[in-house]
């Protein structure tokens, strides 16, 4: 369903406030909603506003997000590995999500070794690299290499940098990045995001994962499947309900013995940025185990209003089959 002017559809101008496009909104539905108007346009005309409000949504978040000009990224450039989790109403429209993390960084002083550049004279032997051995006899004691600097003579203290680490602050980032409609669990979208503290940005490699859904299922071909509870009265009744999609709450009207409806274009894209699958939806009607008494007492009125006097189609033919039944009886009777 393409929409030229959301704006229009909702009776605002670009420059509206949030919360006066959702004011609109919630006026617009409880005056369109198909329960309360009987007009054979509701449903249409309560689908595109709830489609504005979608894609005036949408442009705003998109607007907010911090996104840098494109560029050419060479093979060879340094970057940084990122996952976030989506729901699968996030992945399906799309969405604006903030990231932020830590680049582990080696101490530019030492260059990771954790050791001063330059080293001291060993405190236990002097800087000679051997020490006599602690004996009771010491006219019989021989030298034997230092055990603190390893015979070396000298030592490295700990870095005054970092203290023996070998790291160094770490390399802050932070920013917001544009999710587009369709990704897919796996995917892996390069970004780039602001340095704290630093000039330039950092490329990262945003890879994506899929939550679990409570009640919706992603087909491979972009195809979701939900299965919607319903009372089994209204079912009958051909009442309306409202189903859940990625995208919200959809109005649906049953039909009595259909279980199996199709929502076209309500499911999850079939690639990046690409048309809507369908929507699946499997209605279970919910019946009492056994009637109550006033369950049984309307449900006997229901038959006799529709049957009993004989008065309308279903009357007419409930009686023509009772005759039919009579005359039946009365040949069988007349031949024994």
């Amino acid at each position: 369903m393409e929409i030229d002017d959301p704006y229009h559809e909702l009776g605002l101008t670009a420059e509206a406030t949030d919360a006066e496009v959702k004011a609109a909104w919630r006026r617009l539905t409880a005056r369109w909603h198909p329960d309360r108007n009987a007009s054979p346009q509701a449903l249409s005309r309560i689908q595109r506003i709830n489609r504005a409000l979608e894609e005036i949504r949408g442009s705003r978040e998109r607007k907010d997000a911090d996104e840098a000009p494109p560029a050419a990224e060479p093979d060879d450039e340094d970057v940084v590995e990122h996952a976030i989790s989506l729901s699968l109403e996030e992945a399906a429209a799309g969405c604006v999500r903030s990231v932020q993390g830590s680049i582990a960084r080696t101490c530019a002083l030492c260059t990771g070794s954790g050791l001063a550049l330059k080293p001291t004279t060993c405190a236990q032997c002097g800087g000679q690299g051997r020490v006599k051995q602690s004996l009771w006899f010491p006219w019989l004691a021989q030298a034997v290499a230092c055990e603190a600097c390893g015979g070396q003579g000298s030592t490295h203290a700990a870095c005054s940098c970092c203290g023996g680490s070998g790291e160094g602050s770490p390399l802050r980032y932070k920013g917001r990045i544009r999710i587009p409609a369709g990704v897919r669990d796996g995917h892996v979208l390069r970004a780039r995001v602001r340095l704290q503290g630093e000039d330039g940005r950092q490329a990262l490699d945003v890879r994506v994962s899929l939550a679990a859904h409570a009640f919706m299922a992603l087909e491979p071909d972009g195809t979701v499947k939900v299965d919607v509870p319903v009372d089994g009265f209204a079912w009958v009744a051909g009442s309306w309900i409202e189903v859940p999609t990625p995208y919200g709450l959809r109005q649906m009207r049953l039909q009595r013995g259909a279980l199996n409806y199709r929502m076209r274009g309500e499911g999850f894209p079939a690639a990046l940025a690409g048309p809507r699958a369908d929507c699946l939806v499997t209605v279970l009607p919910l019946f009492p185990p056994e009637w109550s008494k006033r369950q049984a007492a309307l449900l006997d009125e229901l038959v006799a209003s529709n049957t009993g006097d004989g008065s309308g189609e279903a009357g007419a033919r409930a009686q023509a089959w009772a005759r039919t039944l009579a005359a039946w009886q009365a040949r069988r009777a007349k031949a024994d």
